[in-house]
């Protein structure tokens, strides 16, 4: 009697075999978007009667025609999550970033979430939803500019304990804390003591997936207790950059301006400097390297796009 063996494939093997037949799918998500939306361009006024032969609701044709007749997520559907969930809401982020940016500048910020992999295609759903979020938190900052709790607001200023009740996030901070700050910071009896004192923590966006950093400038006698700050505030230290220095040898830095910076969520290495520690170029460079929405506190700025808070 003759048995033959059992045909076994490796983990390698059904790697790729399901990685084919993902792709298989995704490629007739975008098919049947497509050809959805190009019977209800020349269909018109019988939607009703497609969607009835199509077995479908009228939401659903109408989810798979937000798909099929956005020009950014076709174009790029090589870069884009193989479900059908995740690109409708990927369809809906590009249309409110139409709506807040324009047409123009609103295509090129929804592609960069692609060209820096904050999507990717093994984003999930929820993934879509948390920038979606972000967004909306975005549109809520920029009425929280205009009135917060009911009173006038002027150039963008808010204090730190209204923004925390507000409950907006992040990405991207500058702190520049005056002396009796750090000094105060430096005697409380724990680390965890100083985001209580100064919540910079509850700024914080909850999205792993998004780079966000912050940066300090600070004197350079005041780096140990800088560092404390970063970590109380749930930032990983990743750098101090020091002004060059007109002579050669060690010197003391101890009264001059340095900038820590920290980091949380996806990595992200630059190799860019901060041209001084000016203000202009601190924000430049955050602006470069960080993702908004962006926060400035310890001073006034006008920059746009910023938000700054002084107490």
């Amino acid at each position: 009697m003759n048995t033959q063996l059992p045909n076994i494939m490796s983990l390698d093997d059904h790697v790729i075999k399901i990685n084919l037949a993902k792709n298989k799918v995704k490629n007739s998500i975008f098919e049947m978007a497509e050809a959805i939306t190009n019977a209800l361009n020349q269909l018109e006024n019988r939607q009703v009667e497609l969607a009835q032969k199509l077995g479908m609701s009228r939401g659903t044709l109408s989810k798979w025609h937000s798909i099929g007749s956005n020009n950014n997520i076709m174009a790029i559907r090589e870069l884009a999550p193989p479900s059908f969930d995740s690109l409708y809401q990927l369809s809906i982020l590009d249309n409110q970033y139409h709506k807040y940016y324009g047409k123009e500048n609103g295509a090129k910020k929804f592609i960069k979430l692609f060209k820096n992999k904050i999507v990717t295609p093994l984003s999930q759903r929820n993934d879509i939803n948390k920038i979606i979020k972000l967004h909306k938190q975005k549109l809520n900052l920029k009425n929280t500019e205009t009135t917060v709790l009911g009173y006038p607001k002027f150039n963008s200023e808010i204090k730190l304990s209204i923004l925390v009740k507000s409950k907006l996030h992040f990405n991207t901070i500058i702190i520049f804390p005056t002396d009796n700050q750090i000094n105060k910071w430096k005697n409380l009896s724990s680390i965890e003591d100083i985001n209580f004192d100064y919540p910079i923590g509850d700024l914080k966006n909850i999205n792993k997936n998004i780079f966000q950093q912050c940066l300090m400038k600070i004197k350079a006698k005041y780096i140990d207790i800088s560092v404390n700050c970063l970590n109380s505030w749930g930032y990983k230290y990743e750098k101090i950059m020091v002004p060059k220095q007109p002579r050669s040898g060690l010197v003391d830095l101890s009264s001059e301006f340095v900038v820590l910076a920290g980091s949380k969520g996806l990595s992200k290495n630059n190799r860019l400097t901060i041209k001084s520690n000016k203000s202009a170029d601190l924000i430049d460079y955050a602006e470069k390297t960080g993702n908004e929405p962006f926060l400035f506190i310890g001073e006034v700025i006008k920059e746009k796009n910023w938000m700054y808070c002084i107490n």
